[in-house]
């Protein structure tokens, strides 16, 4: 359970708007020096190997689903129901806009896919290990939620520190203050869970040839692509120090949103092209699925802005350009 809440928006820790990187009022430019810091943090915890990484990231999923079970246990004594009502204010578009806004925080779920190789008997316990914690994180997501704005009016909701501040106004600065805390330890799994699915994923490309061998190397103990991690993490470090972080999500946004209806379609042709290829956990009601999963994709997309469709079209050429002139003609697929 990776993603229980959106990490800095409402949970204590500071929002986009209010400390993010990125220009000033007056020409001034802020550089955000802390979470570049963190990200360089969690590319040397994932270069000391895959079981100390995930016994550090066990640990602090517990923190952060113990705050949330602790937000609603205590929080739900202090709901009113009249500030549920109109529970959807800004109606259903808003609603819908603020899913396709967040939905970085479902990517931690299928992100685990990619520790396969690295897993005991993924077959079996991966596909249910995927399904079981977004059943519960989102159960617990929308408990959360509704504790908030029923102990707050939505236009008195903060921001930047929306539960801290829920609880302060009831009284509880205490309580508002462990929940600023484990906010800001809870970005920490965020970023683990980021940062190691896009380190496995670059590794098996570079490995399947698709990228140069070069970055499929590992550490001859630790047996992690120590190379790509730590690229990974300089990378992460410069933008989260450097671009504001509401951009930067909403790229993640339609880039996970692609790879989604993608994944969906891939599903559907291979089970046609394939259909006796083993398989240890089958999608049901193919193609119903995952045409419905392509749908839902492409209606959140539509409420992005239309600058994160044009910069997500500049990144999608730059990755058809690099497949056309070097992917494909290495790729050991291509090549058998």
């Amino acid at each position: 359970m990776h993603h229980v809440s959106p990490e800095g928006a409402g949970s204590g820790a500071a929002s986009p708007s209010s400390r993010s990187a990125g220009p000033r009022p007056g020409g001034s430019y802020k550089i955000d020096l802390f979470a570049a810091l963190l990200c360089l943090f969690i590319a040397w915890l994932l270069s000391l190997g895959i079981k100390v990484a995930a016994t550090f990231e066990t640990y602090v999923v517990g923190i952060k689903v113990a705050a949330v079970l602790v937000v609603v246990a205590v929080g739900v004594f202090y709901v009113d129901t009249d500030n549920l009502d109109p529970f959807t204010p800004f109606g259903w578009g808003g609603a819908f806009t603020g899913a396709a806004t967040v939905f970085f925080a479902v990517f931690g779920y299928d992100a685990m896919s990619t520790a396969a190789e690295e897993s005991k008997d993924a077959r079996k316990h991966m596909p249910k290990a995927i399904l079981y914690s977004l059943a519960i994180s989102m159960v617990l997501y929308v408990m959360a939620c509704l504790v908030l704005v029923g102990m707050q009016n939505y236009r008195q909701i903060n921001p930047t520190s929306g539960f801290s501040t829920a609880f302060e106004s009831v009284g509880l600065p205490g309580l508002a203050s462990f929940i600023a805390v484990a906010a800001i330890i809870g970005i920490l799994t965020v970023m683990f869970t980021f940062m190691l699915g896009v380190t496995r994923v670059w590794f098996a490309m570079s490995r399947d040839g698709l990228l140069p061998k070069w970055f499929a190397k590992t550490h001859p103990t630790r047996r992690v692509p120590t190379r790509v991690t730590w690229i990974v993490g300089g990378v992460s470090a410069l933008i989260a120090g450097l671009l504001p972080i509401a951009q930067v999500a909403e790229l993640t946004n339609i880039g996970i949103l692609a790879a989604f209806i993608v994944v969906c379609i891939a599903v559907v042709v291979l089970r046609r092209t394939q259909p006796d290829l083993p398989r240890s956990f089958r999608c049901p009601a193919v193609p119903f699925v995952p045409l419905v999963g392509v749908a839902f994709s492409i209606w959140l997309i539509t409420f992005l802005s239309p600058d994160t469709w044009l910069r997500f079209a500049v990144w999608l050429v730059i990755g058809l350009v690099v497949y056309a002139s070097y992917s494909y003609r290495h790729s050991a697929l291509h090549r058998s």
